[in-house]
């Protein structure tokens, strides 16, 4: 199994609790994603991804391309 990373995004646009299903899909669809943890109260993203598949920039890129400003989380 190639190497993973487990990262932590902010997600700024989810209004709603369908957001949650939105946001997951976006990131399922990547090649490396392996697993996806919404939380929406919190509105971030926990993402497990293949670190040499799924760049943190291609996860960003997801969540943009699906109407959602992200950046890591501090």
């Amino acid at each position: 199994m190639s190497p993973h990373d487990e990262t932590l995004l902010k997600v700024d646009g989810m209004t709603c609790r369908s957001c949650i299903r939105h946001v997951n899909d976006a990131l399922r669809d990547l090649d490396g994603v392996q697993d996806v943890n919404v939380w929406f109260d919190r509105g971030q993203v926990l993402v497990k991804h293949d670190a040499a598949t799924a760049k943190v920039s291609a996860l960003i890129d997801a969540l943009r391309d699906a109407g959602y400003d992200s950046a890591p989380a501090a």
